[in-house]
């Protein structure tokens, strides 16, 4: 059966892209089958867009196309920017957007915003994740802030029966070496709260991207962190 991991959000434009692009690379260089998949984006607007790195990632297995079979062009809510375009979400398709896939042994979902944000009229990203049935990953940016962010969102997923596989800090910004020990700084910042979080979450793997880097720390099986994806029909 095919495996799964949802990829969240404490927010948009946290690094999820970059967490979801690492854990594919590890996963190929593993020689694991696996595909990435989207169920909706805006603010696509270049070819080098979240969903090419995505699909790069795997090393372009399956099709581009069906990486987002639904994408829009206005950097907004995925609802407002299919409406600038005359469009509508389609609900049933960010469900069934995962049956090309389906023939995989690994599918690595990344949702659109945070773990509550909107994907159409009907569905957030949390329900998609319960209807899949598959652990979560959930990603927040490592500056100020990341600690209550972070465990406002592990305390909703778990509210309604969500796995936390991990947490993971991604550096979104690069750092400044002159100014890393000083308490404000993003460096301090982020060893810091990945340090709280740990000690909060003990039974949480919180983990750390780097700016710019492939590799998220401390190693981890992402493909043993997930479990049986369930495919709605």
């Amino acid at each position: 059966m095919t495996q799964g991991l949802f990829i969240t959000g404490t927010d948009t434009d946290v690094g999820k892209t970059a967490v979801a692009v690492a854990i594919l690379k590890q996963c190929v260089g593993q020689r694991i089958d696996c595909r990435a998949y989207k169920p909706v984006a805006s603010g696509v607007q270049c070819s080098l867009s979240d969903i090419e790195r995505l699909w790069q990632a795997t090393e372009q297995s399956g099709n581009r196309e069906d990486v987002c079979p639904q994408s829009f062009q206005l950097a907004v809510a995925p609802e407002q920017a299919a409406a600038a375009e005359e469009k509508q979400i389609d609900d049933g398709l960010l469900r069934r957007g995962l049956y090309p896939h389906r023939s995989s042994k690994f599918i690595l979902i990344e949702g659109a915003g945070g773990l509550f944000s909107p994907l159409s009229h009907q569905t957030l990203n949390i329900d998609l994740a319960r209807e899949f049935q598959v652990p979560i990953v959930i990603v927040d940016r490592s500056h100020l802030g990341a600690i209550g962010r972070t465990l406002m969102a592990v305390a909703a997923a778990e509210s309604v029966g969500l796995t936390v596989a991990a947490v993971v800090l991604s550096q979104t910004e690069p750092y400044h070496p002159d100014n890393d020990q000083k308490p404000d700084s993003a460096f301090f910042i982020a060893r810091h709260s990945r340090e709280e979080l740990q000690r909060r979450l003990p039974q949480i793997l919180v983990c750390w991207l780097g700016y710019d880097s492939s590799t998220i720390e401390p190693y981890v099986d992402w493909f043993k962190k997930s479990a049986d994806l369930h495919i709605p029909m």
